[in-house]
């Protein structure tokens, strides 16, 4: 069951996803695990031809990247700085997590 920390990160994740790509998304199936504490995947696809997946587990939220390799993190995918754990989920750091994504897959489809 999701509380009311969890819906505050929902509608934040949405809102950064909305700002960051826009029409260039589309979120996709909301999938969420059944554990005594929140879990959920969410998928969506970027430019048309990214699939990404959004792991959120107790506050924190990781982004996966489907490769030939399966679903990879994105930490493992670049250089730049990750934010990662409880952080992940505040709102300017979210953001800058997406930025970094968005800024891998222009390489990818250049």
């Amino acid at each position: 069951m999701l509380n009311k920390y969890d819906n505050e990160n929902i509608e934040n994740i949405k809102r950064t996803v909305i700002t960051v790509w826009g029409d260039n998304c589309v979120l996709g199936m909301f999938k969420q695990i059944d554990a005594p504490f929140t879990i959920f995947e969410w998928d969506m696809v970027l430019y048309g031809k990214f699939d990404v997946r959004l792991e959120y587990e107790r506050g924190t939220l990781g982004t996966m990247v489907k490769t030939d390799e399966g679903y990879v993190g994105l930490s493992r995918l670049t250089d730049e700085e990750v934010v990662r754990g409880l952080k992940s989920c505040v709102p300017e750091n979210m953001l800058r997590n997406f930025q970094i994504l968005d800024r891998l897959l222009e390489v990818w489809m250049q």
